[in-house]
């Protein structure tokens, strides 16, 4: 059974975003500080198990999903679970084929949005857990409800350009709709600009954010080559001490701003 101390925070948005190098450095983060983390690979395209090392995992999210649909009585939750020592956190990782299958599977059970809230609430291992970071599908499909139904945040990367400012309204919307009518406790732990860089429309775009979100964007932005910089990794940038990693810096201050949004 989820502890109230476990905080679940998805992290999601329709368009891509830099939505995984958020993740990871994000729950890195989290673990520097001594929390218990656990993250959620709930992305078909498997690439925050493939940075964590568990790229095409049998024991995966979707397979542990399947048994919840199934209503197995003899569910080992703890198989599922790897331990990544690089980073010092714990992971479920995903699947492709088994995540296509799912979105498939899923759409046709009662309370469809509800199978991940299920899971996560069901079993005490998760409430060991200080926070659970899931790392979201790019779209508004069945998997992303799941994702929010489960969540007591959720962390929206937004691409600062122009063609990334539009769609985000719509990635607003499904999250309005999931707490009306799912998940009344749903709150948005903040809009993260990500990719910025010196031009007029990162500029125009960063000054739409603040001017129509001011209560939900973050102060803190992540610049373009920080955001690239981690992507093929095997430790999070957090975990430099070097004062011109500038991707280190940006999402050390980041994650301090988004624990005190927590408070």
């Amino acid at each position: 059974m989820k502890n109230n101390k476990t905080k679940i925070i998805a992290i999601s948005n329709q368009k891509s975003s830099g939505k995984t190098t958020t993740a990871i450095n994000i729950g890195a983060a989290l673990a520097m500080k001594g929390s218990k983390v656990l993250m959620i690979d709930f992305d078909a395209q498997e690439s925050l198990s493939n940075f964590f090392g568990f790229y095409g995992a049998e024991k995966n999210i979707a397979q542990l999903l399947f048994d919840v649909i199934d209503k197995r009585a003899d569910i080992n939750v703890a198989e599922y679970i790897c331990h990544n020592d690089e980073n010092d956190l714990d992971i479920i990782p995903t699947n492709l084929s088994d995540m296509n299958d799912l979105s498939k599977i899923i759409i046709a059970e009662r309370g469809k949005e509800m199978v991940l809230r299920r899971l996560l609430t069901r079993y005490d291992v998760f409430s060991e857990y200080d926070y659970i970071l899931i790392d979201c599908n790019a779209s508004v499909d069945i998997t992303v409800d799941n994702a929010l139904t489960a969540a007591d945040y959720v962390l929206i990367p937004c691409w600062a350009a122009p063609f990334n400012y539009g769609p985000l309204a719509n990635t607003i919307v499904q999250i309005e709709d999931i707490r009306d009518e799912l998940n009344p406790e749903l709150k948005i732990l903040g809009i993260i600009a990500t990719f910025c860089e010196r031009t007029n429309n990162c500029k125009m775009t960063k000054q739409m954010l603040f001017e129509n979100y001011p209560n939900k964007i973050c102060r803190t932005t992540i610049s373009r080559t920080a955001a690239a910089d981690t992507s093929l990794r095997e430790k999070a940038a957090v975990f430099s001490n070097s004062k011109s990693n500038k991707t280190a810096q940006e999402y050390k201050a980041l994650a301090d701003e988004l624990l005190d949004r927590m408070k």
